[in-house]
């Protein structure tokens, strides 16, 4: 694993590059985290998920968004729209450093949904895994806030945040990317991109059926499977317990090969 900083001098990104001891077979995949209490739940697994890339002679590239983990910036500074632009700068220094055209993008929960808008319209994508999607922001925010029996409003005057930010499971957000955030809908149209698209649910949920009866209509859709990996992104109890589904780590580097 080589740790680096990646990205505009001015607004560094941080990222890990795992390398294959063999590249067998010029292939790549840069992986899209969640964020908040998701992305402390799943780090272990998507480190997992690199090191096990690289073992079938895929590169892998983990990273942090802008404002968040190691990456420049503060979290309250956060947008959709830089993001997506992170992602962009993910997959160029992929590209660069493993001497690849074509790279694959990984993303689960919020970093599943990012993972398929940035690959929207790029001709050097060429498979998306969408892992437990968020399909509709404003259920995802909604859902959040219900777990901790609060409301925007009142979680950012318990933290005592200013008015323009709120907090999510301890993570402060401002109100514009919240409401960015709200905007996401996998289920609206989108332009074509990668040549083959994934879908992974470790439950079955109304919102994961509805993207995969969605995404049946695209000729990239290769297939959706329900793989439980025991744990719950909506189980208060479970907040903060580590997730590591091998069985969806394995899928999902099959998927790739």
């Amino acid at each position: 694993m080589n740790p680096f900083f990646f990205g505009r001098s001015e607004r560094p990104l941080y990222g890990c590059y795992h390398a294959p001891k063999a590249d067998m077979r010029a292939a790549g995949a840069v992986i899209c985290p969640p964020i908040g209490q998701e992305y402390m739940r799943t780090h272990r697994a998507l480190r997992q998920l690199a090191l096990q890339l690289n073992k079938g002679g895929a590169h892998a590239l983990r990273f942090d968004y802008s404002g968040i983990g190691d990456s420049a910036g503060d979290n309250t500074d956060a947008a959709v729209d830089a993001w997506l632009a992170d992602i962009g700068s993910a997959i160029d220094e992929l590209k660069d450093t493993a001497g690849l055209k074509q790279v694959s993008l990984v993303g689960i929960r919020l970093g599943a949904s990012l993972a398929h808008l940035a690959a929207a319209g790029r001709t050097d994508i060429d498979a998306v895994v969408l892992w437990d999607p968020v399909v509709r922001g404003r259920e995802y925010i909604d859902e959040l806030f219900s777990l901790e029996g609060g409301s925007p409003q009142a979680d950012a005057g318990a933290q005592g945040l200013a008015a323009s930010a709120v907090g999510i499971s301890g993570f402060a957000l401002s109100t514009d990317f919240r409401r960015q955030i709200e905007a996401i809908d996998l289920l609206a149209p989108i332009s074509a991109g990668p040549r083959r698209i994934f879908q992974i649910a470790s439950e079955e949920r109304a919102e994961y059926l509805r993207l995969r009866d969605h995404l049946q209509a695209n000729p990239a859709f290769i297939g959706y499977a329900c793989i439980p990996s025991g744990g719950s992104w909506v189980d208060l109890e479970q907040m903060g317990a580590m997730l590591l589904p091998q069985a969806i780590i394995q899928h999902t580097v099959k998927s790739l090969q």
